[in-house]
């Protein structure tokens, strides 16, 4: 009695779904986040980002006041949110270090190695819209593929990481409507 052999094969993924799958191969920061990921923020993110924006106004109106040309104040924006991201990152190691936290010191040290790219390729390029929104675009993703895996490892989620996303978000949104009204 020959015995039956049932083959299963996995169900034809849709393009997009593929394609989304060879970039997660490649390199996690190619990844653009489904539709579904974004869908799941918190509620009060809507009001926080219109907070953010209304901050980045007030801080690009302060560096045009100071005399500074239009692009570059934009990307001095970008610059200083960066570094407000580095430092607050930076206090959080602090505190959990000389708590002896050591996981969630760990945390945090992996979030500053992935907006590490942000910080020191900004003050690089004044001027240089387009460079300035990769990199910030660039720093979010790592930082959102960084906090994925340590969620999987590391059963808490760090609130500095959804915070510094979220800061990212509206960052990257600022630059890019500002650089089309400049365009």
């Amino acid at each position: 009695m020959p015995a039956d052999i049932l083959t299963l094969h996995p169900a034809p993924l849709p393009p997009s779904e593929a394609a989304r799958r060879r970039a997660m191969l490649l390199h996690p920061s190619n990844v653009t986040p489904r539709a579904s990921d974004s869908s799941l923020q918190e509620p009060g993110s809507a009001r926080q980002a219109e907070e953010l924006a209304a901050r980045f106004d007030g801080l690009h109106q302060e560096m045009l006041n100071r005399g500074l040309p239009a692009r570059e104040a934009l990307t001095e924006v970008a610059r200083t949110a960066a570094r407000d991201i580095w430092d607050g990152f930076a206090l959080r190691l602090r505190r959990h270090r000389a708590a002896g936290e050591q996981i969630d010191a760990n945390v945090v040290a992996v979030a500053l190695a992935s907006i590490q790219c942000m910080t020191r390729a900004l003050p690089r390029h004044p001027g240089d819209l387009d460079y300035a929104a990769r990199t910030v675009s660039t720093a979010r993703r790592r930082l959102q593929y960084n906090g994925g895996l340590l969620h999987r490892l590391h059963p808490h989620r760090n609130p500095a990481f959804q915070e510094a996303v979220a800061t990212l978000q509206s960052l990257e949104a600022f630059l890019n409507n500002r650089h089309r009204t400049a365009a």
